[in-house]
């Protein structure tokens, strides 16, 4: 099964083509254009580098929030044109846990987190396990069995100040809302905060289809018009409305 991820939450942009739960080509931005610029000329240019086409999709794969209002509608949007046009099932995974899959292998417990604006930052506290290693009849382990984590703390909304609050072991944060509250979490915290290395505060298109590849298999997608987005707080428009 073939699977097109994509990533539209942040600034940055990434795009993945997985078959089976293995990565074939993955395309990752960090620039000025926006995501309506960017995200369809994107997919033909990473499809085209390896003689694939839109139609050899067997399914969709979208990080779903939380994130920029603006960025995830632009991904829903045209992951739900394409889906509903080839009629192909579409997955929506976390944008917090595909952040923390960019370190499967620790033994510590892990906080991705985003700025959310508002003095506010989108976080959740993730935990891997021991891998677990599942043999297929040919004798190949199966990718998608690895490293999963634990949520420990659901995903939210909430000021730096509360998160902090509930670290009580020690953990490693990334991911761009350390460009604003990462001195500050750093300072409060103290050894109990290990802050990544930058290159891994972004998010990957692959961890997105690793983790869609699994609800996949087990039967757990949705059709294109019943994909929802996750916000976890009111965007501004929302709010003015109830105001007026």
């Amino acid at each position: 099964m073939k699977i097109l991820a994509i990533d539209t939450a942040t600034a940055s942009g990434s795009i993945a083509l997985l078959e089976d739960g293995r990565l074939i080509a993955e395309l990752t931005t960090c620039i000025q254009e926006t995501h309506a610029e960017r995200l369809l000329p994107s997919i033909k240019t990473l499809l085209h580098g390896i003689g694939a086409s839109i139609e050899d999709v067997d399914g969709f794969a979208l990080a779903a929030g939380p994130g920029s209002f603006t960025g995830l509608r632009i991904g829903l949007s045209t992951i739900k044109g394409l889906a509903w046009s080839l009629n192909k099932k579409v997955v929506c995974v976390s944008t917090l846990e595909a952040l923390a899959m960019n370190l499967p292998y620790s033994d510590k417990q892990i906080c991705p987190l985003l700025d959310a604006r508002k003095k506010e930052v989108y976080a959740g506290i993730y935990k891997f396990q021991d891998a677990s290693f599942k043999m297929q009849d040919n004798d190949r382990l199966e990718t998608c069995g690895l490293q999963l984590a634990t949520c420990l703390m659901p995903d939210a909304a909430l000021s730096p100040e509360a998160l902090i609050e509930r670290i009580t072991k020690s953990t490693i944060f990334l991911g761009d809302g350390l460009k604003v509250y990462g001195n500050p979490i750093k300072a409060m915290l103290k050894d109990k905060a290990i802050i990544a290395p930058e290159y891994l505060w972004t998010i990957k298109a692959s961890n997105i289809g690793l983790l869609a590849w699994k609800r996949f298999k087990n039967g757990d997608s949705d059709s294109p018009q019943t994909v929802e987005l996750k916000y976890l707080r009111p965007s501004e428009a929302e709010l003015k409305m109830r105001k007026g």
